[in-house]
């Protein structure tokens, strides 16, 4: 019987190497998803408001003459970026060329940024950049997933270890391992298991994080935890302080997001984030209504119509964006405001006497 075993044992093994390491005489196509899988990603929003601001797998190992399909960029807006080897991605805002002028806030008074530049998106991220190869050499980039929903496709030509990008989420990064044609990779299952294990562990950080408590006069704009994992939400979702109180609106520190805190009426806000779905984003929207170093304050009668704005707002080393902002809240009233750029992010401040 022992021999039975062990020469049952050694055609498993041979079986199980079959499958670990697979020929790679034909090239082959290997999937990866931006954000996670569609059905992974429509879970992670539906039941935390969350994202996962990773690519599935992490890393992905081909062999030379491989190509790799990337997939569900549309769904959390995402691009794939792969420059030359030791590269770092493209901005996403940049200025235009134009100064802002003549925005004047409801009650007809001029707003501070008039002179400042004009920021739009990169207008090199309009298209695919760099063919359908790589050599590591030279940028390909999939551009912004505007239109219909498409794979990126890109043949790799030269061994070696490359990290690519996502323009719009500057802390999306991943890795591609290419090897010789001889050197085995893993399977397209294998790299099926390793998607599904790195999503049921997201899945887990979002749950974590969704019981998130934020104390004292402070709002955090969304919450960020282990591998990129974040939720979109404002935390806490009201706030109650007393006439007077300075609240403090801050990012989190792990984000790969931008947000802004804007207050106003419903009507005069969509206009400002409809703005961000064109090539140039209202001034207005990205700026913060009072100029830097200027306290900022709301009441009912703030610019003609409560309105008040920090201003885009990141954790990016690479950007002039602030992490944070404060307002002071000068009268009581109910305050609802929103992130103009992720509008579903809302919150409430209830201001006291």
């Amino acid at each position: 019987m022992m021999g039975v075993k062990k020469g049952a044992l050694a055609v498993a093994c041979t079986a199980m190497a079959a499958i670990a390491l697979p020929a790679t005489a034909a090239a082959r196509t290997q999937t990866v998803w931006a954000g996670g899988p569609p059905g992974f990603q429509k879970t992670m929003h539906k039941a935390y408001s969350a994202e996962a601001l990773d690519f599935f797998p992490h890393t992905v190992t081909v062999n030379v003459g491989d190509t790799i399909s990337w997939r569900g960029m549309s769904i959390g807006f995402h691009s794939i970026d792969i420059p030359a080897k030791g590269g770092s991605d493209l901005p996403l805002i940049l200025p235009t060329g134009a100064k802002a002028s003549g925005l004047n806030d409801f009650a007809g008074n001029p707003f501070w940024f008039n002179g400042q530049p004009v920021l739009g998106f990169n207008p090199q991220l309009g298209a695919p950049l760099g063919g359908k190869t790589y050599n590591g050499t030279s940028r390909v980039d999939s551009g912004l997933p505007v239109g219909p929903p498409t794979p990126f496709n890109i043949k790799f030509l030269k061994p070696g270890v490359y990290h690519y990008f996502c323009d719009v989420h500057y802390d999306m990064q991943g890795t591609i391992v290419v090897l010789p044609k001889s050197k085995p990779t893993p399977s397209g299952a294998q790299n099926a298991v390793t998607v599904t294990l790195q999503t049921a562990r997201d899945l887990k950080v979002a749950k974590r994080l969704d019981k998130t408590r934020i104390h004292g006069s402070r709002v955090s704009l969304g919450v960020a935890g282990k591998d990129n994992v974040e939720v979109l939400a404002m935390f806490p979702s009201t706030l109650h302080v007393k006439t007077g109180t300075t609240v403090s609106f801050a990012m989190s520190p792990l984000t790969g997001e931008t947000h802004t805190a804007t207050f106003g009426p419903a009507g005069y806000l969509k206009p400002l984030a409809d703005s961000f779905n064109g090539p140039i984003p209202s001034p207005t929207a990205i700026y913060p209504s009072s100029p830097p170093g200027t306290p900022l304050t709301l009441n009912p009668a703030s610019h003609g119509n409560g309105f008040a704005n920090t201003g885009a707002l990141d954790e990016d080393v690479t950007t002039p964006l602030p992490p944070g902002a404060k307002i002071t809240f000068t009268k009581p009233g109910t305050y609802h405001y929103q992130c103009l750029i992720h509008p579903f992010m809302r919150g409430t401040v209830v201001v006291t006497g």
